[in-house]
């Protein structure tokens, strides 16, 4: 699991934060039976996990959950839902962006 966050997701993680949400970081979401070779139980690691239901994914160059259908088709049957979005959104557009997420949680 990383230990440094992107810029990108701490802005967003400090702002959802602020709106009174419930966020957590780099969250890990066991996957089922599954195990590595020393035994331990094999997970996804989200970027942010909002109110325990919305996943949320902040994309740039090189991240593993982009273009994963596999991986958001387990979380989805699991019952979260997924919202991907990128760098420049959070960079660009951090207040709108916060406001779109916040009415996800609520749906």
């Amino acid at each position: 699991m990383p230990t440094q966050y992107t810029p990108s997701q701490m802005t967003l993680f400090n702002a959802l934060a602020k709106t009174g949400l419930y966020v957590l970081c780099e969250h890990p979401i066991l996957r089922d039976g599954e195990f590595n070779r020393e035994g331990k139980p094999k997970s996804y690691v989200v970027d942010l996990l909002v109110n325990k239901k919305l996943i949320v994914e902040v994309e740039g160059p090189g991240s593993a959950s982009a273009d994963n259908p596999e991986r958001d088709n387990y979380l989805i049957k699991k019952g979260y839902r997924i919202h991907h979005v990128s760098n420049e959104q959070v960079k660009k557009n951090l207040k709108a962006t916060v406001e779109n997420i916040k009415v996800l949680v609520m749906v």
